[in-house]
């Protein structure tokens, strides 16, 4: 399960971006797996059977929150209900999305917000992951099925959408971006410990000056009390 081991790795580089910045909050730990029943209930509403990572995803932890952009992923009851599902299929069918053909890394999808004049839904992308804002939306196309059962991912996020191969691909995506900003960050927190002792150089004269000053201020008043008492 190499998807698990990327889940591993995404959680830890995040765990470590918190720590480099608190204020973005510390990860949220995932919640336990769903139930062998509660699982193939979802599969029934859902009238196919689920990719075959997810459905390990499920059974080790229900859903997965905050993966990217604050897109969460959906657990059992959220699948089944559909709720979130319906959120996440308007915005994908009021965008213009036209999938780019050819292989290999995920592969730009044209679109806006708006929709085309007379076009009819597409009811072959099944959301399972969203944000709460309904910006960032991670969809199945049910008629891109691989020979392992897994299905093609449409992310889409503020206007724009990328086709990737299938779920583990998402995760080696987010784990990637991840690790971007990681390396960013800790370049930025070099750069300012190198530039720290060049802030001290400039700080110590003045210091010292201020330093040589303070001792002056008493000594004439000294002198007028010598003088009084001798």
């Amino acid at each position: 399960m190499d998807w698990l081991e990327s889940m591993h790795r995404i959680r830890a580089l995040k765990l470590e971006l918190a720590r480099l910045d608190p204020r973005r909050g510390m990860p949220i730990a995932p919640p336990a797996g769903a139930s062998e029943s509660a699982i193939v209930a979802v599969e029934r509403r859902l009238g196919m059977p689920l990719p075959p990572s997810y459905r390990e995803l499920l059974s080790l932890h229900d859903g997965w929150p905050q993966l990217f952009a604050g897109a969460s992923l959906l657990g059992v009851r959220a699948l089944a209900r559909g709720t979130f599902m319906d959120v996440g299929r308007m915005v994908l069918e009021h965008g213009e999305v036209e999938e780019a053909h050819g292989e290999g890394e995920g592969h730009a999808v044209e679109g806006s917000a708006r929709g085309r004049a007379g076009e009819r839904p597409r009811r072959t992308l099944v959301p399972f992951g969203i944000d709460p804002t309904a910006e960032t939306v991670f969809a199945w196309d049910v008629d891109a099925v691989a020979e392992d059962g897994e299905l093609a991912v449409i992310l889409w996020t503020n206007d724009i959408g990328l086709r990737l191969s299938g779920f583990p691909e998402l995760l080696e995506m987010v784990k990637d971006m991840l690790a971007a900003e990681l390396e960013d960050r800790r370049r930025i927190a070099a750069a300012q410990l190198e530039l720290s002792p060049r802030l001290r150089a400039v700080i110590a004269p003045r210091s010292r000056a201020r330093a040589v000053a303070v001792p002056l201020t008493p000594a004439p008043r000294l002198a007028a009390r010598s003088a009084l008492t001798g």
